[in-house]
């Protein structure tokens, strides 16, 4: 396995371990990017638990969409790989949170793919974007450590 050093940042504030699964494989005998994509998901909301902004149910909607992904992939992660994802809250906008996730090893020291997630606020039953909940502000500050996120 290549070594790269994780540096996007040094530390997350919430790390999911992933199970890397033979399905996940793709022809070329390595994880599919559609399969690192899913990884990312399953952090994302096992953060959004861990937080506090969602509890899990999905009555009324989720509360927020997808309005972007970047991903760059670095390593290729192999079947016997031990994996994790790490994600943190980069910046909280009127309407929208943005978040960093990088795919690594387990022990950190590989990053095998790194980018970030733009979600919109979003109001199911209106069908359209809203502010961002203020207690989402506060409990994302209080779990970042970052007062910036309340204003």
């Amino acid at each position: 396995m290549t070594s790269l050093t994780s540096a996007y940042p040094k530390n997350f504030t919430y790390y999911h371990p992933i199970h890397v699964r033979y399905a996940d494989l793709d022809t070329l005998l390595h994880v599919n990017n559609v399969a690192i994509m899913q990884y990312v998901e399953t952090a994302r909301t096992g953060y959004y638990r861990e937080t506090g902004i969602w509890d899990g149910t999905m009555s009324g909607g989720f509360g927020m969409v997808v309005a972007s992904v970047h991903i760059d992939y670095l390593v290729s992660i192999q079947f016997d790989d031990q994996v994790r994802v790490g994600i943190r809250t980069a910046h909280v906008g009127g309407k929208s949170l943005r978040f960093q996730f990088q795919v690594e090893s387990a022990d950190g020291e590989t990053a095998f793919a790194r980018g970030e997630t733009v979600m919109v606020a979003y109001n199911h039953a209106e069908n359209k974007s809203r502010r961002v909940p203020q207690d989402w502000r506060e409990k994302l500050a209080a779990f970042e450590q970052n007062e910036e996120f309340l204003a």
